[in-house]
């Protein structure tokens, strides 16, 4: 859909499995903010999302609240957003060690 602007799956226990395919839809749509809080999103779907990053110019903002991504997720998306150079990605402050914070610094 060329005119969704909001996706909010919060809350919906979709998994890595549930976000790869959200993700690969993504690749050509005009959605600018994603909310996947308490979505059961670990590493391997930070991945997929990484990945639409560098693709979709579009995205603005990534809620990443509440997903057990680790510090080497974090690491990933948030250089992804980086690259993107328009997406902002909201992650669980514990995941904000000093190279993360680092990266977010230098965007």
């Amino acid at each position: 859909n060329q005119t969704l602007l909001q996706l909010g799956m919060w809350d919906n226990k979709i998994g890595d499995d549930g976000i790869s395919v959200i993700a690969a839809t993504l690749n050509s749509s005009s959605v600018r903010l994603l909310d996947v809080r308490s979505c059961g999103i670990t590493i391997l779907g930070v991945k997929c999302l990484s990945i639409t990053l560098s693709t979709n110019q579009n995205i603005r903002e990534l809620w990443l609240y509440d997903n057990d991504i680790t510090v080497d997720g974090a690491r990933l998306i948030t250089q992804a957003a980086v690259d993107n150079g328009k997406c902002e990605v909201w992650i669980d402050g514990e995941y904000e060690n000093d190279d993360v914070l680092w990266i977010m610094g230098n965007v």
